[in-house]
């Protein structure tokens, strides 16, 4: 994904990345860096980030309601990135509990599970200098097995992670949701995920368990060198199923989105996240 001002450009056109204006304000961001863990938290230091949608590999629909999230650490220059997809494409349910699957409801027909999201979901990012020079180019490894029968993101080294240029050492942290969800929360389920209704309301159960497919990464301001960072794109996504149609996803970016914490004060948790929602719907 770019983010470009063009309202023109639609459909698999890529688009410009997070734009002057963002890469402006974050030259001024003094706030301390994000817990890179997979869950964006609204007292973390994220406050630049647009709203994004989704153009399905071989169908006609754009799905809406994805956010990306962007970091500048003043003193580092390292670049921490947060990327969510809306529910209504993907989601962390699955087995018996999916929401939104099925031959009968999605568009795609496609059924959800757990061997699913380990098969090869992943997501590209790609990152340049202030130049507008290619200086790191990752695909990030959703979840998969690791040794000894853990299930984690093996980053951008392991798995479906792939390093097309640049150094893999230049990504310092990663963590995706379902990461999240069975390492930092311990709700291992490797078979059906919470049960749930159509509003994804919290099963009490598995509390803080994430539904959403997210993606999250810290790279080193070693990688952009004297001439800084510009900016950062999501070309491609890989859900193997997604809910519309195909498995390849293309991000475009969309509005700039209020930073997490004003939308918590303003709406509360409980009204920022029906906000949320209502967005991706």
């Amino acid at each position: 994904m770019k983010v470009t001002n063009d309202p023109s450009r639609s459909g698999l056109a890529a688009v410009s990345a997070l734009g002057v204006s963002l890469i402006v304000s974050l030259a001024s961001v003094a706030s301390a860096a994000p817990i890179v863990d997979g869950r964006l938290d609204p007292d973390e230091g994220y406050t630049d980030g647009r709203y994004v949608s989704f153009a399905v590999e071989r169908v006609d629909t754009i799905v809406e309601g994805g956010q990306l999230w962007l970091h500048e650490d003043g003193s580092t220059g390292d670049v921490t990135v947060f990327f969510s997809q809306p529910l209504t494409l993907v989601d962390n349910t699955y087995g018996e509990n999916a929401v939104g699957w099925g031959k009968d409801v999605a568009p795609s027909g496609k059924n959800h599970n757990f061997s699913d999201l380990v098969g090869s979901d992943k997501a590209r990012f790609t990152f340049t200098d202030g130049a507008g020079q290619t200086v790191l180019d990752v695909t990030m490894d959703y979840i998969s097995e690791a040794a000894g029968g853990a299930y984690r993101s093996l980053g951008v080294t392991g798995a479906d992670g792939a390093v097309n240029v640049g150094s893999g050492d230049l990504v310092l942290d990663w963590g995706t949701s379902l990461d999240y969800n069975f390492n930092s929360l311990g709700h291992v389920l490797t078979q059906d995920s919470p049960a749930t209704d159509e509003d994804y309301t919290e099963n009490a159960l598995f509390p803080g368990w994430i539904f959403e497919v997210t993606y999250e990464l810290r790279v080193s301001g070693a990688a952009f060198g004297d001439n800084g960072f510009g900016g950062v794109t999501v070309p491609i996504v890989h859900d193997s199923p997604n809910k519309i149609g195909k498995n390849k996803v293309y991000p475009e970016g969309g509005d700039p989105i209020p930073e997490p914490a004003t939308m918590f004060l303003v709406c509360g948790a409980a009204g920022a996240l029906l906000l949320k929602r209502r967005r991706q719907s």
